[in-house]
This record gives structure tokens, sequence and C-alpha cells, in this order.
């Protein structure tokens, strides 16, 4: 039985390194070349040379991508870390630059608003100061509007109490010519300050910044007068009284630095009388309220009552000054005294 390898031309031997190579009997067999034996000598070809020559070149060549990968490998990873610092930088400019626009937005609101607020105040106060001014256009407007609703009421207005001739005092009347003098002067003056008052006319006027209403009916040294002869006045003191009573509106049309005043000297009056006058002083807004020597006490002498004048008194929130001299003050009134001057603020009490 032939071998199989022995037929076939083409034989594969093992080198000594395990690299396969062929030997090629059939056609490296050199028939014309003889040896001194006679034999041939076969020509073996080592195929396997050109495989073992080039795998240390494909060794070198993948060697040299692999060295050229690193390095582009490299070449990317110093582009990744440039840019890397890079964008640190950029992270820290846009930090200074955050930082630097929130300063400057803070410093620019904080101009604004002060700007604002500038403005604001400005507009503010000009608003007020308008405000105020329309306020006191209007408030005197309405002044005006009461002070001539005033005049036209009174312009139909007439003195309705007669005025006592002497004849008629001396000879019906039975009065002394002292009391005739007293009853005929006062009830005079009783009509020239109502129908000043009616006119809306203050009867006194001293400098321009002082105005108001006096009346003084008799001295020290005048003798009293019984009750009689003061309510023989009683008309008079009726119309007197109906006019102070409706003079509010004159008194608030006066301006500011000027003030207003009503005094009493040495007035005498009977209960009656003194009622009237105390209801239509209770409210009005006089700066200055004098009652020298009225007493309508028990002594001869009579006027407005020290309780009376102190009703007044805690009625005028506008009161800044009160005289009360030579009237009998007891210890009762000490206290309501003191009241005024605390709660209504008398800067002057004589």
């Amino acid at each position: 039985m032939n071998n199989s390898n022995e037929s076939n031309p083409r034989k594969k031997h093992k080198a000594n390194d395990g690299r396969l190579f062929t030997m090629d009997c059939a056609h490296d067999v050199n028939a014309g070349n003889t040896n001194d034996s006679g034999g041939f000598s076969p020509s073996f070809s080592e195929r396997g040379d050109d495989s073992t020559e080039a795998s240390p070149k494909n060794n070198k060549t993948q060697l040299d991508r692999m060295e050229e990968m690193m390095m582009r490998m490299e070449e990317k990873l110093a582009t990744v870390s440039s840019l890397e610092s890079r964008c640190e930088e950029l992270e820290r400019k846009c930090s200074s630059l955050e930082n630097m626009l929130e300063s400057t937005s803070k410093a620019t609101k904080k101009h604004i608003d002060e700007k604002i607020d500038g403005k604001c105040d400005s507009l503010a106060n000009r608003l007020e100061a308008k405000v105020e001014e329309v306020h006191k256009q209007v408030e005197r407007s309405l002044k005006l509007h009461e002070h001539n609703e005033m005049l036209i009421k009174n312009q139909s207005w007439e003195y309705s109490a007669a005025l006592p001739s002497m004849d008629h005092l001396v000879h019906d009347g039975g009065y002394t010519a002292d009391e005739v003098a007293y009853l005929t002067e006062t009830a005079e003056e009783l009509k020239d300050l109502t129908t000043k008052m009616r006119r809306g006319e203050f009867p006194h006027d001293w400098n321009g910044n002082l105005k108001g209403i006096y009346m003084e009916t008799s001295d020290s040294g005048d003798p009293p007068f019984n009750y009689a002869v003061n309510t023989e006045l009683l008309p008079h003191w009726n119309e007197f009284a109906a006019a102070l009573k409706q003079f509010t509106p004159a008194i608030k049309l006066l301006p500011d630095n000027c003030e207003s005043y009503f005094s009493f000297y040495f007035v005498q009056l009977n209960h009656d009388a003194m009622y009237l006058v105390y209801e239509a002083l209770m409210g009005m807004p006089f700066k200055m309220l004098d009652f020298t020597n009225n007493n309508n006490g028990d002594g001869a002498r009579g006027g407005m009552s020290v309780d009376a004048i102190l009703d007044v008194v805690e009625s005028n929130k506008h009161l800044r000054k009160l005289v009360i001299g030579r009237n009998q003050i007891g210890s009762q009134h000490i206290e309501r005294l003191c009241s005024a001057v605390r709660n209504h603020h008398l800067v002057e009490l004589d």
C-alpha cells in the first residue's frame, strides 16, 4: 500500500522553527545535472521563505500604526486638556462678569430707586403743597360763602328794641339821673355794637391785627345799679346776643395773623341778660376772652359769673388768652382753670 505522501509531488516539511515549507519534487528536479555518483540531485524550493520575510514587515507596520494612533491620542488629549483650561478660564471670566453685572445691576437699581424716590418725594411734596393750597382756597371759599349768607340774611334786619327817652325814664320810670344816663348810654352802645355785627363788621380794630368786640358800660367809680334798672336793658341785650350768635362767619374769615377777641370791662348784667350772652358765646372761636369785674353773685355789681365764663372757655378750642381779673374766683374754680390751661393750650392767663 502506497503512502499518499510519497505519491504527492508537493510535500510539506516542517522547519526547525516550526514553520512549514513545501518541497516540489516534480518540478524542481534537474534531470540534466548529475553528480559523480551518477544520480540526480533534487532541487528544493523553500516557498515558505516569502511568508517568513513578510511577517516582520507587517509587524513593523502595525507598530507604526499603533505609535501613530498613540501620538494622535496624545495630541487629542493635549487638545482636550487645552480646551478644559480654556473652559475653566471662560468660567472664571463668566463668573467675574456675573459679579460685575450683579454689582452694576445693584448700583444701577439703587441709583434708579434714589432717582425715583427723589422724584416721588418731590412730586409728593408738590402735590401736598398743591392740595393744601386748594384746601385753603376751598376753605376760604366756604368761609366767604357763609359770610355772604350772613350778610344776605341781615339785609332785612332791623333793630327792634326801642331806645328809651330821658323823659320816659325820669317821669314814667322814676329813675335817677345817674340811672337814666346809664340806661341811655348803654342802650346806644348796645345798638351800635349790634348794628356793626349785623353788617359783618368788627366794632373795634386795633392796628389791623386785633379785631373784636369791646364793651364798657361803667367804671369802678359808678354806683351799682339794681336789678330793675338792668332789666330795662333786656330787649337791647337780646338784640346784642342774637347778633353775636350769628357773627361766627366774620370771625372765621379773619387772616391767620389777626386775632379776634371779646371783652366785657365793668359790664353790669342781671341774670337773664347774662344767660343771653353766655348762650351766644358758647363755641364761638374768639382767640381772646376778657371778663374784668364781671360778678354775678351775691354782690351788688353783677356780670358774667365765673362758672359761666369757665363754660365758655371749655367750649372754645381756639382760645389762647383768658383775662378774668377782679372776679370772685373760689377754690372750686381753681381745678377748672388749671384744666382749661392744660387742655386748651392757653398761653396767657391773667
